[in-house]
């Protein structure tokens, strides 16, 4: 019997002699790795950790992206709600303030308005008033004289003797204008004072009765009653004519 098992058939064997085949113990040692298959499988796993590494960083880096997003887009909704509701609060109360300082000010002129217009009316009202009362007392003080003259004609005296005694010098003539109805009484009660002071007297039917016109050589003194009721009206500050009619 050959020792080659396939000699007649035709297969090529290999070079090496043939060997029995048997069953490898379990306890055998394994195949030692070379130095180079030693590094090339360390570089191998070191790459492949490298690789794990990365990747975990990577999915670490985007999970906390993510969540940091989220988180940073939730606080900043926050933070913007309650900075937008601040300032909110802030310009409405600035506008507020604003609209009622606004509103305040009209008001307080409006008042002042009103107060200067109630002062200038209160003003206007007690000129006329002060007005209306002088003319009363003016066409009251009138009607006095009227009545006075006509009753008691001797009142027009004392303005007479006023002026017989007023500083005339020496020098002549002195003459004494009156109204015709006046000159009797005259005469009657100022004829010692004429004759005293060389008076003579003369009539006038343009006087009104109770007045009189005196001719010095100084000039002439007008004592009618025209031109002293004008002074008093004007001492009171009005300017107002005698009126003989009621």
């Amino acid at each position: 019997m050959s020792d080659t098992p396939y000699a007649g058939l035709g297969v090529r064997t290999p070079a090496r002699p043939w060997r029995r085949w048997q069953m490898e113990a379990f306890d055998q040692p394994q195949h030692e790795l070379t130095p180079e298959e030693s590094a090339a499988a360390t570089a191998r796993r070191v790459a492949e950790l490298s690789a794990r590494h990365e990747a975990a960083c990577k999915a670490g880096y985007e999970e906390g992206k993510e969540i940091g997003r989220k988180e940073g887009h939730a606080e900043g909704l926050e933070a913007g709600r309650a900075e937008g509701q601040a300032a909110g609060q802030a310009t409405g109360y600035e506008a507020g303030l604003a609209d009622g300082r606004a509103a305040a000010q009209a008001e307080a002129q409006r008042l002042n308005a009103l107060v200067q217009a109630t002062a200038d009316s209160l003003s206007r009202v007690e000129a006329e008033m002060g007005q209306a009362l002088l003319t009363l007392a003016l066409d009251i003080a009138r009607q006095v004289v009227r009545t006075t003259l006509a009753e008691q004609p001797d009142t027009m005296l004392a303005a007479v003797r006023e002026v017989l005694h007023a500083d005339h010098g020496d020098a002549a003539p002195l003459r004494l204008w009156v109204h015709p109805a006046d000159q009797a009484m005259i005469r009657q009660h100022l004829s010692d004072e004429l004759a005293a002071g060389k008076w003579s007297l003369w009539t006038d039917e343009t006087l009104t009765p109770g007045g009189c016109r005196a001719e010095t050589a100084y000039g002439t003194i007008d004592a009618t009653l025209e031109t002293r009721w004008r002074r008093v009206a004007a001492s009171l500050g009005k300017s107002q004519e005698w009126s003989p009619e009621p």
